[in-house]
């Protein structure tokens, strides 16, 4: 194995945190958006005191692979950047507003106020980030890049199907995390049997766009199409069968177990369009091998990533089991 190729599994290591984590922060805000009924006030607090401790450190990963894309290979960091502007601004904008209406709302009425405007932000802005990166991975397949139609991935059909894919699967992921969130105390336990209903409409709709996916990665991007027949079969099993056990985990209440059969659900999915999209970083446009900077260069930015990991994935394993039991008792987020 080569250095490059070692660094694209440490940055698959650090999308598959991102999509775990933040994926789940952005799902839950996909549910404030569609909070309803009478224990709609009950669901935005339940969800404001989740993300609280975690709403930005999140961000961590995404930063990191960003940081290792740019370092160690600049050429597809150059043409990601100057074709794929449009999905990446609008994921950029995304994550800047939903953290800022987060706050504005929590100390501008209370997290649990339906009609406050900073609300009604914060929900849509943790739905547009999550489409828009479906959007740039759907382009990154295709390779279908177009500096003067920066707008065109966002667009066609595959594009479009892999961004509500995204939304869909975070919002799958968020329900079964806030399951056993609502759970752990009586105040909010009367939530769950709505969180697992919102779980298996979310396993149901990401199955079903799945299912619309697979002609359209035939259609529009056929050369990952006959990778991931040749290297992906096993994620996507992976996937549907931690899919599956979620669910089955729900029903009997086993929550920390779901949270890990859901996990594996996600990752299964991006592991397999990691495979299939090996070793092309933008197809027909730039390989590992083409865009990697020289081995010495990788060499040193992988031993500086392993020292900083030894920083970060200690104090963000601190971090969670610290705030592992969110207190919804004023409904606030940070501070």
């Amino acid at each position: 194995m080569t250095a490059a190729d070692l660094l694209l599994l440490v940055m698959v290591g650090g999308l598959t945190a991102y999509a775990l984590l933040a994926g789940a922060d952005f799902g839950a805000g996909v549910w404030d958006l569609f909070a309803r009924g009478r224990d709609a006030a009950d669901q935005r607090r339940l969800i404001a005191a989740a993300l609280g401790p975690v709403w930005e450190a999140n961000h961590v990963w995404l930063i990191f692979v960003l940081v290792a894309l740019f370092s160690g290979f600049s050429e597809a960091f150059g043409i990601i950047g100057s074709t794929l502007e449009v999905p990446l601004l609008a994921a950029l904008v995304g994550i800047v507003l939903r953290g800022s209406a987060y706050v504005y709302r929590a100390y501008g009425g209370g997290a649990a106020g339906p009609d406050h405007w900073w609300g009604r932000v914060f929900a849509a802005a943790s739905t547009i980030t999550p489409f828009a990166l479906g959007v740039t991975g759907a382009a990154l397949a295709t390779g279908d890049l177009a500096p003067a139609a920066p707008w065109r991935p966002c667009t066609n059909a595959f594009g479009l199907v892999c961004g509500l894919f995204a939304v869909t699967v975070t919002a799958f992921l968020a329900a079964v995390y806030l399951c056993r969130d609502a759970a752990t105390a009586p105040t909010t336990a009367h939530l769950v049997p709505g969180l697992r209903r919102r779980a298996l409409g979310g396993a149901l709709a990401s199955g079903a766009l799945a299912a619309v996916l697979l002609p359209l990665l035939w259609s529009d991007a056929p050369v990952v199409a006959h990778r991931f027949a040749e290297r992906s079969i096993p994620f996507a099993v992976a996937s549907a069968i931690g899919g599956m056990a979620a669910l089955a985990l729900l029903w009997r209440r086993r929550f920390t177990a779901a949270r890990i059969a859901a996990g594996l659900a996600v990752a299964g999915v991006l592991w397999g369009w990691a495979a299939a999209q090996y070793p092309d970083l933008v197809v027909g446009r730039s390989t590992a091998t083409s865009a990697a900077a020289p081995e010495a260069n990788l060499v040193a930015l992988l031993i500086a990533i392993g020292l900083g990991m030894a920083v970060i994935v200690p104090s963000m394993v601190l971090l969670f089991r610290l705030f592992s039991h969110p207190d919804v008792s004023d409904g606030h987020g940070p501070g």
